[in-house]
């Protein structure tokens, strides 16, 4: 039993590129999200919505990083990611009334699934998911757990998809290790979620603007 086990787990682990990476073909929906963590995933929202995906994509208001932190507590102008998102967005042909953010201090899947629902009601509708193709596996499970009543559809960013030999890229390798214990954490009920410990989301500053030069200075002499 025990080497049928470890045999298993390898043949798992061997051929995560192929069962991770289950994007559903995406159709038209009545509303489309799109997940927090890489700006891969709005740009390809952005092609989405303008093949007329979804009339409205929600953007999450997701949890500072440790570094950004620091940025904030050092006053060092760095914007909110969700600001970010929004504004790649826009750059990509997303008008700024179909944008819409939810939530606040998002750490996880299960956390911007949880708060979605809170925003969308129980349905019934169709969502979209936008995330990146290693992550649509569980994705799915969390969406599909959270929001009952909808139809939900997952659908990674093609330029993101992993090799099928994941283990010869470091990037990629790094990637799947980290997945997949977060997926088998979910299917025992484990929750990441932010802590009343956690520090509270700074706002960042303004950039500092440069003062005007002088007629003097700038005088031609």
């Amino acid at each position: 039993l025990v080497l049928a086990a470890v045999l298993i787990g390898l043949g798992l682990l061997a051929t995560a590129g192929f069962w991770m990476q289950a994007s559903d073909t995406p159709v038209g929906c009545d509303v489309m999200v799109v997940l927090g963590g890489d700006f891969e995933r709005p740009a390809y929202a952005a092609e989405l919505y303008r093949l007329g995906m979804a009339p409205r994509v929600y953007v999450g208001r997701v949890s500072r990083k440790p570094g950004e932190r620091v940025l904030d507590a050092s006053h060092v102008p760095y914007p909110l990611e969700e600001e970010v998102y929004k504004a790649l967005l826009r750059k990509k042909g997303v008008p700024v009334q179909a944008i819409e953010y939810y939530g606040d201090d998002l750490m996880s899947t299960a956390q911007e699934a949880e708060a979605l629902a809170a925003q969308l009601g129980p349905g019934p509708g169709k969502l979209l998911v936008v995330t990146s193709p290693y992550h649509v596996r569980r994705a799915r499970m969390v969406f599909t757990d959270a929001l009952p009543g909808w139809d939900v559809r997952v659908s990674g960013a093609p330029s993101q998809t992993l090799p099928a030999a994941w283990w010869t890229r470091q990037a990629s390798a790094r990637i799947v290790l980290m997945e997949l214990p977060k997926t088998l954490y979910y299917l025992a009920g484990g929750r990441f979620r932010s802590t009343p410990e956690s520090p509270p989301r700074a706002t960042p500053e303004p950039a500092p603007q440069s003062p005007p030069a002088s007629p003097a200075a700038s005088a031609t002499p």
